[in-house]
């Protein structure tokens, strides 16, 4: 039968670690036009796509996609929210619309009036 070997008394090269995080979206419509909490949870970047979406619905989603993403990032690190920062993980889009980011893979997903974030950092 395998053994569980903690992540931190591996002799892996490879560490993967992953966050996930699930977002009511109703609790965010009265953020979405808030840009006082749009720049706290944005960063510049995500602000400029933000801004091209043209339905309430569509930014909505947005705004509760990256939320969940850097939420899942901060699970990922181990850290929490209260130690990294909104900023401190951007999700952009690549050239077909699919959420990127430089500090790991990300997905997004949203189902009625719920969005999820999903991130994987490896090394």
């Amino acid at each position: 039968m395998g053994r569980f070997v903690p992540l931190e008394q591996s002799n892996s090269p490879l560490a993967i670690k992953t966050g996930i995080d699930l977002v009511y979206m109703p609790r965010f419509e009265k953020h979405v036009t808030d840009p006082r909490f749009l720049q706290r949870i944005l960063t510049e970047r995500e602000i400029v796509l933000f801004e091209k979406l043209t339905t309430p619905r569509r930014r909505l989603e947005f705004l509760c996609g990256r939320y969940a993403c850097k939420e899942a990032y901060s699970k990922a690190m181990g850290t929490g929210i209260g130690v990294t920062d909104f900023h401190d993980f951007e999700v952009l889009k690549n050239d077909l619309g699919a959420p990127i980011s430089d500090k790991g893979a990300v997905s997004i997903s949203h189902d009625g009036a719920y969005a999820i974030g999903m991130v994987i950092i490896y090394g």
